[in-house]
């Protein structure tokens, strides 16, 4: 009924902003249902009160984003989306190192010390957005999910969304890669002076 597709708004206000992903929605509807005795809708009334839920979720954050950002900020996000001779920005952002090798680690903390200032922001911002974790980094997955080509053409605030989770995650990435690859070669200094110690011991007269 109207009144029951009323009662619905604010529980799906808390479910959406737990988790935007569909088969949690719909779960935690059915559960919702159940534990108020509340006949399951049919799927178009369904379908319809979660799209609608997470309209206004969209509606929420980009009006939060387009207030949060700057212009500085918003122009430093889109520059990672800006196209170059062989890849843009935010695709060598996206690749992975493939050691812990001096020359891979000297090019992941380049990485993270281009991200440091989006960083900041995105700490800043995210928590003001009551974006909670498990949607931070379902939105990250999107701005790795997406091409370049497809983040350019979404809404502004979309983009900027999906790039500020992307940063927020990917700084963090890329330093526990630098604090694993410190412990990885202090571990081989270690086993090295302990190596030679031992053949210097077995050397002495």
């Amino acid at each position: 009924s109207a009144a029951l597709l009323l009662q619905l708004e604010q529980p799906l206000v808390q479910i959406v902003r737990r988790d935007v992903t569909i088969g949690f929605i719909v779960a935690e509807l059915i559960a919702y249902f159940n534990e108020h005795r509340i006949v399951r809708p049919g799927y178009t009334t369904l379908q319809t009160v979660i799209s609608e839920a997470l309209s206004a979720e969209r509606r929420r954050l980009g009006e939060q984003l387009a207030e949060g950002l700057d212009t500085a900020a918003k122009e430093a996000l889109d520059q990672l989306l800006v196209h170059d001779d062989t890849l843009s920005e935010l695709a060598a952002l996206k690749q992975d190192a493939k050691d812990f090798g001096w020359r891979q680690m000297a090019r992941e903390r380049d990485k993270r010390a281009r991200l440091e200032p989006l960083y900041r922001i995105a700490k800043t911002l995210l928590p003001k957005l009551a974006v909670s974790q498990q949607n931070l980094l379902y939105y990250a997955s999107l701005a790795n999910f997406y091409t370049v080509y497809d983040l350019r053409r979404f809404k502004p605030e979309q983009t900027h969304l999906y790039l500020l989770c992307y940063v927020w995650q990917r700084y963090r990435q890329l330093t526990d890669n630098l604090v694993d690859a410190l412990g990885y070669h202090t571990q081989q200094l270690e086993d090295e002076s302990k190596a030679q110690s031992n053949k210097q011991f077995l050397e002495e007269p």
